[in-house]
């Protein structure tokens, strides 16, 4: 895997294969600081050059059609969170003319 420290590249994602894994295990909500749970589009778009693969653009967003799941990005502060004992109340937000918010 590809990961670049720069920018809106500077993740690694979690992978088709890792999602599944947590979503069999139970998991319903994950979230990351990053700008997706997938990996950057530039190392995707590397590894299908490579490969010819389309499955492996947002693997990790189509995860999702196999095992429901709930992924949140670009947390923030979540470093002022304490260890155990809080609960997380997340709701969608209606962006205008966009297909997520």
């Amino acid at each position: 895997m590809l990961i670049i420290k720069n920018g809106l590249n500077s993740w690694c994602g979690m992978g088709r294969e890792a999602t599944l894994f947590l979503t069999n295990h139970g998991v319903k909500v994950v979230g990351t600081d990053g700008w997706s749970w997938d990996t950057p589009f530039i190392s995707t778009k590397e590894k299908y050059l490579n490969t010819g693969d389309p499955s492996i653009i947002w693997e990790d967003h189509f995860a999702g059609s196999v095992n429901p799941y709930c992924q949140i990005e670009k947390i923030n502060n979540h470093h002022l969170l304490p260890d155990s004992g809080f609960i997380v109340i997340s709701l969608p937000i209606k962006v205008n003319k966009f297909s997520a918010g």
